[in-house]
């Protein structure tokens, strides 16, 4: 049987042990399906008062409008060993006699849980060594004279995400990094996630779309959403995940706002284009080659066949034109005219047939390429991509043309961009 776990805002953890009382209730939301308990206030000592409403915690959980249950728990300040014999204890399976840990409350300020059930507990103790007082949570069962440690989360009122990877990567590089998603429909808002999860805190999303019925099969977002314009909703979802990120929502069309976006380019440190069609792809190639900022292309190709990534680098690569003309010359296909197609129908009368997981990996290959471009530049070698374009086998077709002729789902295959060419109109006069 699963132990039930607390979560303890840190507001009332402090509180608790700088209160100067041995023992006090607790406030208990609880929902019994998941054995969780979410505790929402305190009363330090037998005649306090009732400490309610001082942490956001409780308010931004999942069980926010569940019941607070007054004073249906309890917690004691304790003797640092009574932590040690727990913790003994539940590494071998067994529990603690309920009169050993009464035994280890200071002062004596023993209160009683109730018979007939268990009663959760959290103790707080002071450990010479660690600065911060130590808090453990419990199962007290008086009817079998039973402690049982359970699960415990302390949480600070404004979590931070990223602490646990602070060692582990370069988020104080990426924090300063600010991004821009172009097109915020499945690839692109897949991108967006992405970027947010590798510790990107500063975002820029461009999209004049709304959402539609059928664009949920292959997002993120709840259908709650629909008529909302793209950008809004995808922010206010990472806002409620992460409350710190800065995101800047522009229902901008990069065709017929180009005056507007232009500006906003010049602040920003790359981009991820995820949009659908030929031309929006075109025009913002042209912004961002001539705004000299790196980029990465995102598409399915071939009804869904080819996830392809193009990441352009000036001036060291050539522009979205030069990659294509590239391919011409080699005889492979222009994949380019079948990048434009609609949902259900497609604007070439041909249905979007790649599903969204496939979209999805598309994007955040994408996002993993301008991340890796922005942290090779900051020096980290490891980093450092085996090209700027690479196709990705979803639903492999037979009789492709290189580079498109992966044999299975799945691989990937990178290869160099060509640079410059002079005779390019985004190139060539730049």
């Amino acid at each position: 049987m699963s132990l039930p776990a607390v979560v303890l805002p840190d507001l009332y953890a402090q509180r608790i042990a700088a209160s100067g009382k041995n023992s006090g209730t607790l406030d208990v939301k609880w929902d019994d399906a998941e054995q969780l308990a979410v505790i929402d206030g305190f009363r330090a000592g037998r005649e306090g008062i009732r400490r309610q409403g001082l942490s956001e915690v409780p308010g931004r959980h999942h069980l926010a409008y569940a019941t607070t249950n007054a004073e249906m728990g309890l917690w004691f300040r304790v003797e640092p060993a009574l932590h040690l014999v727990g913790s003994e204890a539940a590494r071998r399976g067994a529990v603690t006699r309920l009169d050993a840990f009464r035994g280890h409350v200071v002062g004596g300020d023993w209160i009683n849980p109730g018979k007939g059930s268990s009663t959760l507990a959290v103790t707080v103790a002071s450990i010479p060594e660690v600065d911060e007082p130590h808090f453990v949570a419990w199962r007290l069962i008086p009817d079998i004279g039973a402690a049982e440690m359970i699960p415990l989360e302390v949480v600070e009122e404004m979590l931070d995400l990223f602490a646990p990877l602070a060692d582990a990567w370069p988020l104080e590089k990426l924090a300063s990094k600010t991004l821009a998603v172009i097109g915020t429909g499945s690839i692109g808002s897949a991108a967006t996630e992405a970027l947010s999860a590798y510790g990107i805190r500063r975002l820029v999303l461009v999209d004049p779309d709304r959402l539609s019925a059928d664009n949920f099969a292959r997002l993120r977002l709840d259908p709650a959403n629909v008529g909302r314009y793209k950008v809004n909703a995808l922010a206010q979802h990472l806002r409620e995940r992460d409350p710190s990120i800065e995101i800047e929502p522009l229902t901008l069309d990069v065709i017929y706002d180009a005056d507007l976006i232009r500006p906003v380019l010049r602040e920003i440190d790359g981009a991820v284009i995820a949009t659908d069609g030929v031309e929006s792809r075109r025009a913002a190639n042209h912004l961002l080659r001539r705004a000299r900022k790196p980029s990465v292309f995102a598409c399915v190709l071939s009804n869904g066949a080819f996830g392809e990534i193009l990441r352009i680098r000036p001036p060291a690569t050539g522009c979205l034109l030069c990659a294509r003309a590239a391919l011409v010359a080699e005889g492979a296909m222009n994949p380019e005219p079948s990048i434009d197609r609609g949902y259900g129908t497609g604007t070439r009368h041909l249905p979007m047939t790649a599903v969204g997981g496939d979209l999805a990996l598309t994007g955040d290959l994408a996002a993993k390429a301008i991340v890796a471009t922005m942290l090779e530049d900051l020096g980290y070698r490891d980093q450092r991509l085996p090209g700027d374009h690479a196709v990705l086998g979803l639903q492999p077709q037979p009789d492709v043309t290189p580079p498109f002729d992966v044999e299975f789902a799945g691989k990937l295959r990178w290869r160099r961009l060509p640079p410059p060419r002079a005779d390019c109109p985004t190139c060539g006069r730049a």
